[in-house]
């Protein structure tokens, strides 16, 4: 055998060799990169079990982002969500992005389905499946056209695929965002339903009256109750830009649902202490509050009328938190920092529109007196009022989000 036969044996058994070992996971361009916490014990016993075989076994690369101790992919997970258009309804704590978000995976999905949709031939542009961990019931599909739909544990990925593209000309149009369409009604209702606040209006009225009686001048009057109103829009827009802010650090499904559920709570707080006069829990501000403010408001100068309505932004949480932190939950849950920024911003103007109005009517001092005696004799009324329809957005908001 010449040494030409030899080469050409030896260049034949190496190329057989390299064809014949296993492929690198990344050489097919693929890529999963998940958002966890890593203090969920279930969350990693899934990542590095079931999740990594599957991956692995498509030759898909795994890329893991803890969102607990490192923030900046807390902010990346959100801006994922909100770019992707993922509804508050169908997110979870565990996220899984395949192929740039062509495939989302939302809490843990079964293993099934999973696997079909990294080996199916062609897929939407974009399909999510969201199944947390521990529901055995099945998991919801969507590919961001069209209702979600919901399958058993054991039912193919194909079922809703072949589903999707038989009715998937009837979609045209459809919406992508979701449940998003719903939450700039839900603020500006919840924060004028905030704003019709006895504490602020009552203070406000008492304010003006007084203004009357030591002879102010109308122009000063309306200046001061300007003044007044402002500051309180300021101080009570800093304290919701905080909480904001707070809550883009826990976000998740579930603060959708406890601000749901908090304005519920406070909403019937509210109604049960208007319909029982001594029913132990009151919404409403402390007495060493309002000497405090009455202090204030008796030197009728423009600096005073600065830090009354300071004081009055920061007190009225006793009386008006409940729905604020409620509408925060939802923000922090379903937007991102800068969108929530626009829709607290649009909450504060709906909480002043009340104080507004009752400034321009209250400087007709025949009005103001009028508007201050019916406030005295209905504030139980308008408390209970307010307070029943806070639950009812409160319950309609639960099941919004459930």
């Amino acid at each position: 055998m010449n040494i030409k036969k030899l080469r050409l044996i030896a260049i034949t058994l190496f190329v057989l060799l390299l064809s014949a070992l296993p492929v690198n996971a990344d050489s097919t361009g693929r890529q999963a990169v998940i958002y966890y916490n890593e203090a969920c014990d279930e969350c990693a016993t899934y990542i590095n079990g079931e999740l990594q075989e599957i991956l692995q076994a498509n030759q898909v690369q795994m890329v893991r982002k803890d969102y607990i101790n490192q923030r900046e992919n807390r902010k990346e997970l959100n801006q994922m969500n909100d770019s992707l258009g993922v509804p508050l309804e169908l997110q979870s704590h565990l996220v899984t992005f395949i192929d740039e978000g062509q495939i989302i995976l939302q809490g843990e999905p079964p293993r099934r389905v999973v696997e079909g949709l990294l080996s199916a031939q062609e897929l939407p542009d974009r399909i999510l499946i969201y199944s947390e961990e521990g529901e055995s019931d099945g998991y919801k599909a969507w590919a961001f056209a069209g209702p979600v739909q919901t399958y058993g544990v054991n039912e193919p990925i194909t079922t809703y695929l072949t589903w999707f593209e038989a009715n998937q000309a009837s979609f045209a149009g459809a919406s992508s965002v979701g449940a998003k369409s719903k939450l700039l009604p839900a603020v500006l209702l919840t924060g004028l339903v905030d704003g019709i606040n006895p504490c602020a209006m009552a203070i406000l009225l008492f304010f003006i009256t007084f203004l009357f009686t030591i002879r102010k001048a109308r122009a000063a009057i309306a200046r001061m109750g300007l003044v007044y109103i402002a500051c309180v829009y300021i101080v009570y827009f800093l304290v919701g830009l905080g909480l904001l802010r707070a809550t883009s650090l826990v976000q998740g499904h579930w603060l959708g649902q406890a601000g749901a559920g908090l304005l519920i709570l406070f909403g019937l707080t509210n109604l049960l202490g208007a319909i029982f006069p001594k029913f132990p829990i009151r919404l409403e501000l402390p007495e060493i509050g309002k000497e405090g403010l009455k202090n204030w408001m008796y030197r009728a100068t423009l600096p005073a009328t600065i830090v009354l309505g300071t004081l009055m932004g920061l007190e009225s949480f006793p009386c008006s938190g409940g729905p604020y932190v409620a509408i925060l939950g939802l923000l922090g849950s379903q937007t991102g920092f800068w969108e929530g920024f626009g829709y607290l911003a649009l909450y504060n103007l709906m909480f002043i529109m009340p104080l507004v109005i009752i400034l321009i009517l209250a400087l007709n001092p025949v009005m103001g007196a009028k508007i201050q005696a019916w406030e005295r004799a209905s504030s139980h009324k308008v408390r209970g009022i307010t307070g029943g329809v806070m639950a009812l957005i409160g319950l309609v908001l639960l099941i919004w989000v459930l």
